[in-house]
């Protein structure tokens, strides 16, 4: 499952040719668009999406080291290169949301609202354009920074020195509560705050949980199929892919723990500005892909893994990994999407919406390829 140097190339020229055309297709449906707000709560969603596939890989890292997992290590050093190769992508990705579709996305930052419309009457000082750039920036900043130092020292680690380890387990404290601020920041800004008054205090939790189940997944599908097996058979044995076979399907259930949570209590609670939304995303042209959803990113997937053939199958458990992938986004594509739209809309189901899905994938692999090329002296598989 390696790619030698004619099929490398292939590659990158179809991810490049996927990029180009995402974000060619974009860029024309917005100058032509009279309203662009579908078209900008697209790439929010996929912006939120890319987000959580590469930022959980650092985390990967840091929970398995710390619970010293045998099979996490063997993709430690690919999460780590994930997050890290994706930090010019998430600013670029940022700004543009930022300076382009702000007041298409957030009801407190449309001036005509602020003077006319009853739900901004009283806004909390937490919504505003300056501090919502800010903030995201330096916990971006924060949260990055500190990966890179943890990526450093794991690279003076494998070289050899044997006093780093209590620094790499402080490190993996620090990734991992930055993380938490950092996802807690994209799930309010870009979950809860593109609707008025909308509250769950749970709703963060489930979004980190979803980006930890679809990042793991991805991680696993680019160990897989597009890095070397340095180490013969032994590095993905039969007791690794039994390992991850339980991961994935434990973090499944959690996130089902999760979403269960928050919707029985809002549910339960019955108040029409919190119930309106989230409800929505069951209704309509979203009916179908709610229900897509919940057999993707559980049902299907915990069916399968529950069994051990499967899990030491390495085509079944990169099948589960992929439709884990595919659900986690549906997921995100429903938490946008619905808000700008009326329950008869599809707005993925077009040129422009797949498109802009396989530009995001595209930009995360050749960003990975790209930081692969600037170390290659790097040991993928990280053994410790």
């Amino acid at each position: 499952m390696t790619m030698n140097t004619e099929n490398r190339t292939i590659t990158i020229w179809v991810l490049l040719i996927l990029l180009i055309n995402g974000v060619a297709a974009f860029a024309y449906n917005i100058i032509i668009a009279r309203d662009a707000t579908n078209l900008w709560a697209l790439l929010a969603a996929i912006y939120i999406y890319c987000l959580g596939l590469t930022q959980s890989g650092i985390v990967f890292s840091a929970i398995m080291r710390l619970s010293r997992s045998e099979m996490g290590s063997q993709f430690s050093r690919l999460g780590e290169m994930l997050t890290l190769s994706f930090i010019p992508a998430s600013f670029v990705l940022f700004l543009i949301i930022y300076f382009g579709g702000t007041e298409h996305l957030f009801y407190w930052a449309r001036p005509q609202e602020a003077a006319h419309g009853e739900h901004v009457l009283h806004l909390s000082p937490w919504l505003g354009k300056g501090l919502f750039l800010w903030r995201t920036i330096i916990l971006s900043a924060l949260f990055y920074l500190v990966s890179f130092i943890y990526f450093r020292y794991s690279c003076i680690e494998e070289r050899g020195a044997s006093d780093t380890k209590n620094s790499l387990n402080i490190l993996s404290g620090f990734v991992m509560f930055l993380y938490v601020l950092a996802n807690t920041n994209t799930a309010w800004d870009f979950g809860m705050m593109i609707i008025p008054h909308w509250e769950s205090s749970i709703f963060p939790v489930y979004f980190l949980a979803g980006n930890i189940l679809g990042g793991t997944a991805f991680l696993f599908l680019l160990g897989i199929y597009l890095t070397p097996k340095a180490h013969g058979d032994e590095w993905w044995n039969s007791g690794h892919m039994d390992s991850a076979g339980k991961l994935l399907m434990g973090l499944s259930l959690f996130w089902v723990y999760l979403f269960w949570s928050q919707h029985i209590v809002i549910w339960y609670g019955d108040l029409p500005n919190l119930t309106g939304p989230l409800f929505k995303q069951h209704k309509g042209s979203y009916a179908p892909a709610f229900i897509f959803m919940m057999l993707t990113i559980f049902a299907a997937p915990f069916l399968a893994l529950i069994f051990r053939r499967v899990r030491l199958n390495l085509h079944s458990l990169s099948a589960a990994a992929f439709i884990i992938c595919i659900g986690v986004w549906i997921n995100r594509y429903l938490m946008v999407i619905p808000v700008f739209t009326d329950v008869k809309e599809n707005v993925f189901a077009t040129y422009t919406g797949v498109a802009l899905l396989f530009s995001g994938v595209a930009a995360i692999l050749l960003s990975f390829i790209a930081f692969r090329n600037l170390f290659p002296g790097l040991n993928v598989t990280n053994d410790r």
